[in-house]
């Protein structure tokens, strides 16, 4: 595992309904007995899990359409 100084700062933007998300899954991992999930620890484990799959990124124009070979390909995943 990394050591946190050996991290980068990211700035990203999204819209709040994606912030709000962000942060309810944060809180329900609390509410479910767990610790609260910081945003950035949500979306470090969604990278490594992009990082899994098996993306067919070929001539991709939009988000939109990265969007559905993503989703193919999550559900391809095993």
């Amino acid at each position: 595992m990394e050591k946190k100084q050996d991290y980068f700062r990211v700035p990203i933007t999204m819209p709040s309904n994606m912030v709000s998300f962000l942060e309810n899954l944060g809180i329900e991992c609390k509410k479910s007995g767990g610790h609260k999930v910081a945003n950035t620890e949500i979306v470090r484990a969604l990278i490594k899990l992009l990082m899994d799959l098996d993306v067919d990124l070929s001539g991709i124009k939009s988000e939109e359409e990265l969007e559905s070979r993503l989703k193919d390909a999550a559900r391809r995943y095993k």
